[in-house]
């Protein structure tokens, strides 16, 4: 690099606050100078002369910093923010509705989860996600490890699904789900992944998920095969591959329902029979729920807990949440978290970049499979499921996913403008 070219990118990049745009900016400049460097060689002229004409064609480098500065500052995702603290907000009101706002540890422990989940989010919004790129097998093998840990070591059940309990935080194998959602980015975005090491790969991580929940099987392997669709790998042979994944899993299905709990039968049964006398004495079932959600009214009822609801702050948050507040401050609640998920796909929608789009599309499916799975199974549309509904539900684990979810998103918000072609190419 010739004294005067860097002599110019020095006095570019020293009005230049962030770090991150230094970088972006130097090499763009780079870029531009070769390219009117390679202009004047070819007139004929010396090296020498080539490399001065191209800087001093570039202009008054502080003026050119300063702009520069203004336009590839960092942004922060305020409406993501607002949405995010507004959901969070919001949790605190179904441990209200159930008398739990005094002289209960519930709200201390909710509160402390609003904070790490926030402070997690936020976090996670000054790491430089593209560094992770080439980093998809160590997270597999992070996830997978994870897994095996809780795999053999938990010490509880609930509902049947293994959980790791220490003191009152729980950790079960959704918190494995982040890590396969950077794996799986990380693999598809290359051009040197094969779709035989993704069959391996998928079928023993899979394999690992069955261990735990099908909903969190569920989880994974949506978010997995709606990431391979927007991967760089053949279409043909992914539209195979799933093809065949869903006749593998309905004859799973077929064969394995001989073997499951009895509660796991009766979530299904009761779904599809709600009207059998055997559902209809057994425990809170389809009917309970939907005489509670229709007898809500648009404002609710105003006193709080007089009705036994099981579960009523983490499977059942939204049903309690309706028969208390009403259905127009659900359509609120429904409205507000749906807005999440659309700001996600309109910041997914202005990427070219492969890999930061892949991020998005795995964030927004794990995200709205928890909304819609969760509001489903309350309104009649889905069987019963273990399936917390982001940021209302109380848990930290529930919380600290999708807070690192949000996190990835204001991490490639406030970075999408260093992923976008420059306007120093054009």
């Amino acid at each position: 690099m010739s004294e005067q070219r860097n002599s110019f990118l020095e006095q570019v990049k020293a009005q230049i606050k962030s770090k991150e745009a230094k970088a972006f900016v130097s090499a763009e400049l780079h870029h531009h100078l070769n390219e009117v460097k390679s202009y004047w060689l070819q007139k004929g002229i010396s090296d020498d002369q080539a490399e001065e004409k191209a800087v001093n064609q570039m202009g008054n480098p502080i003026s050119i910093g300063r702009n520069l500065n203004r336009i590839h500052r960092p942004k922060v995702d305020w409406v993501t923010l607002v949405l995010f603290a507004a959901a969070l907000f919001l949790g605190f009101l179904p441990l209200l509705s159930q008398g739990y706002m005094s002289g209960n540890h519930f709200p201390m422990y909710k509160a402390i989860f609003v904070v790490l989940g926030g402070v997690l989010a936020l976090g996670m919004m000054f790491i430089d996600y593209r560094k992770m790129t080439n980093k998809g097998w160590i997270f597999y093998l992070l996830g997978t490890v994870l897994l095996l840990f809780l795999t053999r070591y938990f010490n509880t059940l609930v509902e049947g699904q293994a959980v790791l309990k220490i003191g009152p935080l729980k950790i079960e194998g959704l918190m494995a789900i982040p890590f396969f959602l950077m794996a799986w980015a990380g693999f598809f975005q290359s051009n040197r992944f094969k779709m035989w090491q993704f069959l391996l790969l998928f079928v023993l991580s899979s394999y690992f998920f069955l261990q735990f929940s099908l909903t969190t099987l569920f989880i994974h392997v949506t978010m997995t095969f709606t990431m391979i669709w927007w991967s760089k790998l053949n279409k043909k042979k992914i539209a195979i591959v799933l093809g065949s994944g869903f006749v593998l899993v309905v004859a799973w299905r077929i064969i394995g329902w001989m073997t499951v709990a009895y509660y796991q039968k009766y979530r299904v049964l009761s779904f599809l029979n709600p009207y059998n006398t055997e559902y209809l004495t057994s425990k809170f079932g389809l009917l309970e729920i939907h005489h509670l959600f229709v007898g809500a009214g648009w404002f609710g009822k105003h006193s709080f807990a007089d009705q036994f609801i099981p579960e009523a702050h983490t499977n059942f948050v939204f049903l309690s949440f309706t028969y208390y507040y009403g259905w127009l401050f659900a359509a609120i609640l429904i409205l507000a978290l749906s807005l999440v998920a659309l700001r996600i796909m309109f910041i997914a929608r202005n990427l070219n970049d492969t890999y930061s789009k892949l991020l998005l599309v795995g964030v927004v499916m794990v995200y709205t499979i928890q909304l819609v799975g969760n509001v489903g199974m309350i309104v009649g549309f889905f069987p019963m499921t273990n399936m917390s509904l982001p940021f209302i539900s109380y848990g930290l684990m529930p919380v600290l996913l999708n807070a690192f979810l949000i996190g990835i998103v204001l991490s490639i918000y406030r970075r999408k403008d260093f992923l976008a072609t420059n306007t120093l190419r054009d």
